[in-house]
């Protein structure tokens, strides 16, 4: 299908998904395989407009004549495809609970700032109830329940090519490896019994790996030797892991090169751990977990029994790290502290629970520039500008 769209940020949900969301908008979030955006690309077979604020259009935005609008803390199924392509002129979508799920306009239209499309968006007063159920992205935490799921729906968007089992892995179980691209592969066992595995171009497995499926293992990234990987597992682009780590969405560049454990959590770009480093995703008593949201600026209760960190981009923690369930951290925060850290660790905060004191936006874009260069890639004036808003942003907001 071919389909002039727009995804944008809905009144406020971003701030409600911080701080993953202070460096980037929603829709380049990778959840499975793919970005927001590109399942949303996939469907469409065009490249989708993008509007989001202001000191992230220059890097991000995509600005686009278009008549269908989708929230980008949305993601695709084919019964809601089908609800918004069937959406008449001048009508919005909604669920029973008056939730936003996409907009049509008669013509194409476009905008330069959100606010023009909010305007446009409160004049529309016709609204079709979508009864059915659907995945949205409404706080962090959403994207470790929905990895599992979406790794299996990104392989049958993008169809890569399937084997029974790679040269160099000792397979068990019914389901296929998806290969793309070339791998290295040495030694390790793949347990195929609850789901695929998708490996990338340019990854490499050493000896003595064990990956369960569903689990995704994306371009240029390695898993160590004797690294234990289980189910629901995403490694972005460019991650090295070894460890134990199980239902983690790595969204790239990261590093969490060493044993101990990691589950279920979603980690951002730009991460390291320092060896030893864990967290626990399950409290003693086996009670509800509360997570620290920082648009709402209070804990609030995940219904979740398994829950572990959250972490904003370009944060690091020392080597032996223990971070308690349900923990948020924000972004460049550098985190060494002899107890546990606090179960919320402020962004650009030096030193966790013992020091506390503020890391300057130009020290950590200093090692930014450092990181980004390992990987050759740029950093931008374009990056700069975000790193100055967002440490002014923070001081309001944290």
């Amino acid at each position: 299908m071919n389909q002039d769209f727009l995804l944008f940020e809905a009144r406020e949900q971003w701030k409600f998904n911080l701080p993953l969301t202070y460096f980037k908008p929603l829709s380049n979030i990778i959840s499975g395989i793919l970005s927001i955006r590109q399942k949303w690309e996939h469907i469409f077979n065009k490249p989708a407009g993008i509007l989001t604020r202001d000191y992230l259009m220059e890097k991000y935005g995509q600005p686009a004549t278009a008549s269908l609008f989708i929230p980008d803390h949305i993601l695709p199924d084919a019964a809601l495809v089908e609800a918004l392509q069937n959406l008449p002129p001048q009508s919005r979508l909604t669920d029973h609970e008056n939730r936003l799920l996409g907009f049509r306009l008669g013509t194409g239209q476009r905008f330069s700032v959100p606010d023009e499309l909010y305007r446009t968006l409160d004049g529309i007063k016709k609204r079709i109830i979508y009864s059915k159920p659907y995945k949205a992205v409404r706080r962090p935490f959403d994207l470790v329940f929905l990895n599992q799921d979406e790794i299996s729906a990104d392989l049958a968007r993008i169809q890569p090519q399937a084997v029974s089992c790679p040269e160099g892995a000792e397979c068990y179980g019914n389901h296929p490896v998806y290969l793309r691209g070339k791998q290295q592969i040495h030694k390790a066992v793949f347990d195929l019994t609850e789901g695929p595995i998708f490996l990338d171009d340019d990854v490499k497995i050493l000896p003595g790996s064990y990956i369960k499926g569903p689990a995704a293992v994306l371009g240029g990234s390695m898993v160590k030797a004797g690294t234990r990987i289980y189910n629901g597992t995403t490694l972005g682009p460019w991650t090295k892991v070894g460890g134990e780590i199980k239902n983690v969405l790595f969204q790239g560049y990261a590093n969490k090169g060493h044993d101990g454990f990691l589950g279920d959590a979603v980690i951002g770009n730009w991460c390291n751990f320092g060896a030893g480093s864990s967290n626990s995703n399950l409290k003693n008593n086996y009670s509800g977990i509360q997570m620290w949201n920082i648009g709402l600026r209070q804990a609030e209760n995940t219904g979740k029994m398994f829950l572990g960190l959250i972490m904003g981009d370009h944060s690091k923690c020392a080597i032996n790290t223990s971070f308690n369930t349900g923990t948020v951290v924000g972004v460049c925060a550098n985190i060494f502290t002899r107890n546990f850290p606090p179960k919320f660790v402020s962004s650009f905060n030096w030193g966790g629970a013992d020091f506390n004191h503020d890391y300057a936006p130009d020290k950590a874009m200093e090692t930014a520039r450092v990181v980004y260069g390992r990987r050759h890639i740029d950093f931008t004036k374009a990056d700069e500008k975000i790193f100055r808003k967002v440490y002014s942003m923070v001081k309001e907001m944290e």
